[in-house]
């Protein structure tokens, strides 16, 4: 601004040599070269909106008819024109390096969540495989089913929560689908454990206790008391046949290895044979036993009978001396109505010769 009223106040100092022209010409230049190397400099620094504004005023300055006469007018309109050009591969190559940057910051906060997300998982997996193990445990049992179900429903929670970030990442997206091969798997596993615990829990620990129940059922002197224990014992075995049997057809994978069952190893089809066997040989028993009750009670009645005849009789002969005991009472009440009638008839036969 202060240039060109410089050159409106020379102007009007009337005609100029072209002397005055081209030293005119090179301060006009000269502010130029300022201008342009400012706005150079401001390209450099990836900022074009602040390299315009002194391009347009350079232009300006360089516009001056004046100039031409300047040496450096080409050189500084030439560097105009590269800067004007540079503008807006400036601003591009700004654009693709905020862009760049934006998505090395968006890349860098989806590691951040992929790593995060990969460590909950790992973590919540390192419970499902802990929570396993502890079905191989001589006690295992209910709970350990528990803690295996309740670690694998963590596990898919935590899945379902990093959902978004299988679309973004392929790496986490198949490391998630490994997961769910493994946690496949473990519900497999689970399904197995939990079959086998409430066989040996349920039936297979029904058919363990029996033994005691059957020396019990020995000693007992009480028919009706040994049957009913036979029986029982008998029911139990036919139940861990019956329950090995339908195991083994459900899953039959048990019958390739034994299995351990309260820290000693137990082959399921040998086990479903021998309470199968047992069993049977209980059965006998309790043949036996039902025909001794039947007789027993075939007896029980028959001495039932026996004593309600009995019970008949002394019946019969107690009413028949009821009925002599009255006979004679009435009899006695006569003959002494009748003494008492003949002493009263001599009284009055005594008291009429007295008169």
């Amino acid at each position: 601004m202060t240039v060109l009223l410089l050159a409106v106040a020379v102007s009007a100092c009337g005609p100029r040599t072209k002397q005055q022209r081209q030293a005119y010409g090179d301060r006009r230049t000269d502010e130029a070269t300022l201008l342009l190397n400012e706005a150079e400099r401001e390209l450099r620094n990836q900022k074009p909106e602040r390299a315009e504004p002194l391009l347009a005023e350079a232009k300006e300055v360089l516009a001056h008819p004046d100039v031409d006469l300047s040496p450096e007018a080409e050189m500084c309109r030439s560097q105009l024109a590269e800067l004007q050009a540079l503008v807006p591969k400036v601003r591009e190559e700004r654009a693709r390096r905020e862009r760049t940057a934006r998505e090395d910051e968006e890349r860098k906060r989806l590691e951040a969540a992929v790593e995060k997300q990969r460590d909950d998982v790992v973590q919540a997996m390192a419970e499902v495989s802990t929570a396993l193990d502890g079905l191989e445990e001589k006690d295992a049992g209910r709970a350990q089913v528990d803690a295996v179900r309740e670690a694998i429903q963590r596990t898919r929670e935590r899945l379902k929560a990093g959902k978004e970030l299988e679309a973004k990442n392929e790496d986490y997206a198949a490391s998630t689908r490994s997961t769910e091969r493994r946690l496949e798997q473990a519900e497999a596993r689970l399904r197995v454990a939990q079959r086998v615990i409430e066989f040996v829990s349920g039936p297979y620990g029904d058919s363990q206790e029996a033994a005691a129940l059957e020396k019990k059922a020995r000693q007992e002197r009480d028919l009706e008391a040994r049957l009913s224990l036979y029986t029982d014992v008998r029911e139990r075995f036919v139940r861990c046949g019956e329950a090995a049997e339908k195991l083994l057809a459900e899953l039959p994978e048990l019958a390739k290895g034994p299995l351990q069952v309260k820290g000693r190893p137990i082959v399921l089809k040998v086990a479903a044979a021998g309470c199968k066997k047992k069993a049977g040989s209980l059965q006998s028993v309790v043949v036996k036993l039902e025909k001794a009750k039947v007789k027993q009670e075939a007896f029980r009645e028959k001495l039932e009978k026996a004593k309600a005849k009995r019970e008949a009789a002394k019946a019969a002969f107690a009413e028949k001396l009821e009925k002599a005991k009255a006979a004679r009472a009435e009899k006695l009440e006569k003959a002494k109505a009748a003494r008492a009638e003949k002493l009263e008839k001599a009284k009055a036969a005594r008291a009429r010769k007295s008169k």
